[in-house]
C-alpha cells in the first residue's frame, strides 16, 4: 500500500526510466533519468530480492532467522549489509530514547502479526509476555561481530526498507550519472536532483485511497509515510495495528492515523514517522530533533484533523 503518490511532470519525458515492482510485501517503484542509457534495472532487483530473502522474519533459514535462533551471550558474525542495518537500528533506538526498536519481533507475533498482510483477525489470542527495554541488547565488536545480549527477536521491518530505498538511491547516483531520480519503496522516498526538476509528492487521504491531501514539492531529501490504518487486524474483540512502541513493546495508544515525515535521509524520515506516534510524553519536534536537526511533518489524526510542523517547511 502507497501512502505517498508522485505526480510526474512532462520534464524531458524520453529521457526518463522507470521500473516498477512488487517485492518485500510493498510496490516499489524507481524512475530516473537515464540519457546515457545505463543498464541498472538488473542490478536493482537482485538488491531487492537479496534484501527480502536475508532480512524477512517471515522466512526460515535466512540471515535473520539464524541471529534469532541463537542463544544469549553468542559471539555472532554477520554479513557487512546486516551488521551496517543493525548498526543504525540500535542508533535509532537510543536517539528515540527506546521509542523505536528492531527487538520486537516476539510481542508483534504475540499480539498477531505472525504472517504476511492482508489479514483481518490473529489466529490466536495474545498472552502475557515479558518484555524490557534493554539498555545493551547487542553488543558490537570488530570484524562484523556482535554478541548477542538479549533473549529478545529482531524484527528489520520498515528499516530494512528504509535501508534499501536509500541504498538504491546512492548506487544510481554514483552509478549512472542520472540528473535527478526518485526510489520509492511504498511510500518511503529517496529523491534526488541536481535542480533540473522537482517532484511533486501527493499525500494519500488515510480514510479514502482515492483522494489525496495535498501535494509538496521536493528536489532532495527522504520521504517516509507510517500508517495504522492498513496494517491493523481484530485479536478477539480488541483491534491491534503493527506500530509497538519499543519501551513496553504494546500498540501505541493514539489518535494520529498516519504520519509523514521528510527529512535529508530516507531511513531517518522512515523512523521518524514511526516515533510520531509515540510522542505524547514529549513535544514531536523535540522527538524528531534527536533524529535530525531539519524535518518537517504532515500528521492526520482521527477527526481528520491535520497538523503540520517542523524547521525545514
Amino acid at each position: 500500500m502507497n501512502m505517498i503518490t508522485t505526480k510526474q511532470e512532462d520534464h524531458n519525458a524520453s529521457e526518463m526510466d522507470s521500473i516498477k515492482l512488487n517485492i518485500m510485501n510493498t510496490n516499489f517503484r524507481i524512475t530516473i533519468e537515464n540519457r546515457d542509457g545505463f543498464e541498472w534495472k538488473n542490478h536493482v532487483i537482485s538488491f531487492l530480492q537479496y534484501i527480502e530473502r536475508e532480512f524477512s522474519r517471515f522466512r526460515k533459514n535466512n540471515e535473520l532467522w539464524y541471529i534469532n535462533e541463537a542463544p544469549k551471550n553468542q559471539t555472532i558474525c554477520v554479513s557487512p549489509i546486516l551488521y551496517d542495518m543493525l548498526k543504525k537500528a540500535e542508533e535509532y533506538r537510543k536517539k528515540t530514547e527506546g521509542r523505536f526498536s528492531p527487538y520486537l519481533l516476539i510481542p508483534l507475533e504475540n499480539h498477531g502479526y505472525n504472517r504476511s498482510f492482508p489479514f483481518q483477525t490473529a489466529n490466536h489470542e495474545a498472552a502475557f509476555l515479558h518484555y524490557e527495554n534493554e539498555s545493551e541488547p547487542l553488543i558490537f565488536k570488530e570484524n562484523f561481530q556482535f554478541i548477542k545480549n538479549t533473549d529478545q527477536k529482531i524484527d528489520l521491518g520498515g528499516i530494512a526498507k528504509g535501508y534499501a530505498v536509500e541504498a538504491i538511491a546512492k548506487w544510481l547516483k554514483n552509478n549512472t550519472s542520472s540528473k535527478y531520480g526518485i526510489v520509492d519503496g511504498g511510500g518511503d522516498m529517496s529523491i534526488w536532483s541536481n535542480g533540473e526538476k522537482t517532484w511533486k509528492i501527493g499525500i494519500q487521504n488515510p480514510f479514502d485511497e482515492s483522494k489525496t491531501l495535498g501535494f509538496f514539492n521536493i528536489q532532495n531529501g527522504g520521504v517516509a509515510t507510517s500508517n495504522i490504518v492498513y496494517r491493523s487486524w481484530m485479536q478477539g474483540n480488541i483491534k491491534k495495528h503493527h506500530l509497538l512502541d519499543g519501551r513496553n513493546g504494546m500498540p501505541v495508544v493514539t489518535d494520529i492515523v498516519q504520519a509523514t515525515v521528510i527529512m535529508e535521509h530516507c531511513t531517518d524520515a522512515e523512523v521518524g514517522a514511526k516515533v510520531c506516534f509515540m510522542a505524547k510524553d514529549a513535544s514531536i519536534d523535540s522527538v524528531l530533533a534527536n533524529i535530525s536537526k531539519k524535518f518537517s511533518y504532515l500528521l492526520v489524526h482521527s477527526n481528520g484533523n491535520i497538523e503540520t510542523g517542523g524547521n525545514n517547511i
